[in-house]
This record gives C-alpha cells, sequence and structure tokens, in this order.
C-alpha cells in the first residue's frame, strides 16, 4: 500500500507544471548576471521582443534580443568595473521597481529608477526614470 501511494504521488508531481517564477526573482537574476557581465545569463532573462521605454512613452526602436545584446554587451566591454546595487525595491504583481545605483562608470555613481514589467518569467518591457 505505501509504494502505490508513494508512485502516485510521483506520478502527480511529474505531470504538474512548472511554478510560475516570481517577478522579483527574475529581475534579481538579471541584476547578479549585469553585475558578473554575463550577457548570456543577462539576455535569458528577458523576452525575445522586450522593449526599452522612457516615461514620457518613447519606445527605444532598437527592441529585441540582439539589440539588447549589442547595447549591452558594448557597455560591459567598455566599463569592466560597472556594477549595480539595488538601493529600494517594490513589487507589485508583475512589476518590479528598482532604485538602482550604477558604479564604475566614472567618479561619481549614476542613480536610476527602473522599472520591469514580467510576463512569463521574462521581462517584457523597462521603463527608466533618469536624473
Amino acid at each position: 500500500m505505501i509504494r502505490w501511494s508513494a508512485l502516485a504521488v510521483c506520478v502527480v508531481l511529474a505531470g504538474a507544471p512548472p511554478a510560475p517564477v516570481a517577478p522579483e526573482a527574475v529581475v534579481q537574476k538579471q541584476v547578479e548576471a549585469y553585475n558578473a557581465h554575463d550577457l548570456d545569463a543577462f539576455a535569458a532573462c528577458y523576452a525575445p521582443d522586450i522593449e526599452f521605454r522612457t516615461m514620457a512613452g518613447t519606445v527605444n526602436p532598437e527592441k529585441g534580443l540582439a539589440a539588447l545584446k549589442k547595447g549591452y554587451g558594448e557597455l560591459f566591454k567598455a566599463y569592466p568595473a560597472l556594477r549595480v546595487k539595488i538601493l529600494k525595491r517594490i513589487t507589485q504583481g508583475a512589476f518590479v521597481i528598482d532604485q538602482e545605483q550604477a558604479e564604475g562608470m566614472g567618479p561619481k555613481p549614476i542613480t536610476v529608477t527602473a522599472i520591469y514589467e514580467v510576463s512569463g518569467g521574462k521581462i517584457v518591457r523597462v521603463w527608466f526614470i533618469e536624473g
């Protein structure tokens, strides 16, 4: 009897869909990949049709993973000491809002706020607030 119960549990668990990845976990994974300058792991956190936007609604004309890899690949090469530190984080539903401080691009850190929208375990849109 115990063997059949164990087998039934294994069958049920094997057929269960994977648990959804929390938006905060996806964003944290891309932060860690960014700091490691691991371009492939960084890009893996994003949807194929990723869009970067401003708060004014402007969409960067270069979108998608190819543009992301090109832009961030050049950034990582130009600034080998580049790292980002999360100063504050808010999560609500599919959105993660990070106030980030980037260091390694010059004498003073740069503070940016990024709003990430996550769907299906991937970042689908990012808005940046600079200044």
